[in-house]
């Protein structure tokens, strides 16, 4: 089994993410039998029934239409009829909006209880689950209301991967893509050079590119907790990626947009000369290469615009864009114009 210790200074917390397969279900009843309080997505309940704890569980039908506020209280009045206390602690099962949302019932519930993540997606296992933040969507704007909340203990078991479609599989990969295209193009041509193996889901192969996602993600997150500098990386591709999502009322998967996004953000950048042609090449052919989209027709530019100017990252002087960067070495650009954004796309 994999290890990887997260030291986060600013709040002068700590936790480790484990990584290996089989080893959840001992996990999980243990936790049961210590009494733990369970948010478990209810496609991973119904799939894995011999490993989900019977007691104190709530089950959520996770879907970007029920990460709202409203599914924040039910969970917190699942923990106050419970008798959930100050000590107790919240074990979240699921993907990244199982894990976003409970994750906020954690760091609200008394004041914050503890919180182990159990990912279940690729996309959770390589991003979401670490480094602490959680959301809810209101008003139609994508995590627009969150707290930034570190887990205690983050437990990846690689075994769930065999449920995913084709579609979640790739859903997750793109998140890797993205951090190796920011932070480290060796992983990036590791990536590329392993297409066919990541494909048939080597179990050798993705828990190494798991480890590495979350090792460079931790060391971002270290350095900057709250998302006010280097952190902002790790929004390559996803600017553009919440105008898509929001435009397409979310049928296109995150990860497929965040594709997009990254393709666009590169035409951006290559327009600009933040990025040479090697690289953009390098991108959009990794991703072309692996079957994402590589072309989005707007429905409704207005909207798309609304959404791209009340991102979280969007502000008084327009968005704050990361770009992948000279060598992969990614860079924040700020004050970009929606408009400019926009215009890629006709």
């Amino acid at each position: 089994m994999k290890s990887i210790t997260v030291n986060i200074s600013e709040s002068k917390t700590n936790y480790s993410i484990f990584i290996g397969s089989d080893f959840i279900g001992d996990k999980l009843a243990q936790y049961e039998k210590e009494g733990a309080y369970f948010i478990i997505d209810s496609r991973v309940a119904s799939f894995y029934k011999n490993i989900i704890p019977k007691e104190r569980v709530f089950l959520f039908q996770a879907s970007e239409k029920n990460k709202t506020l409203l599914s924040l209280e039910k969970m917190l009045d699942f923990l106050r009829q419970n008798d959930a206390l100050r000590d107790s602690t919240l074990v979240a099962v699921g993907g990244g909006i199982t894990g976003d949302v409970a994750a906020f019932a954690a760091s609200v519930y008394m004041r914050g209880i503890k919180l182990i993540q159990v990912p279940t997606t690729l996309l959770a296992m390589v991003d979401s689950s670490v480094g602490g933040k959680t959301a809810v969507n209101f008003k139609g704007i994508k995590n627009n209301i969150g707290t930034f909340y570190q887990p205690g203990m983050v437990l990846i078991d690689s075994h769930f991967l065999d449920s995913l479609t084709d579609k979640e599989y790739l859903n997750g990969l793109a998140e890797s893509i993205k951090i190796a295209a920011v932070r480290d193009k060796e992983f990036f041509e590791y990536i590329a050079a392993n297409k066919t193996s990541i494909l048939k889901r080597s179990k050798a192969i993705m828990e190494y590119i798991i480890a590495v996602s979350c090792r460079l993600k931790a060391e971002i997150v270290e350095q900057d907790e709250k998302e006010s500098g280097i952190r902002k990386l790790l929004n390559f591709g996803h600017t553009v990626a919440h105008g898509i999502e929001s435009d397409s009322n979310h049928k296109i998967h995150h990860g497929f947009a965040v594709a997009l996004g990254m393709i666009y953000e590169s035409k951006y950048a290559l327009k600009k000369g933040y990025i040479d042609k090697d690289t953009y090449d390098a991108i959009y052919g990794l991703l072309k290469s692996l079957k994402y989209p590589t072309h989005y027709e707007p429905k409704d530019i207005d909207k798309m615009l609304e959404a791209l100017s009340k991102d979280k990252k969007a502000g008084k002087n327009g968005i704050s864009l990361a770009l992948s960067g000279k060598n992969m070495q990614g860079v924040i650009i700020n004050n970009i114009k929606s408009k400019e954004l926009i215009d890629l796309f006709l």
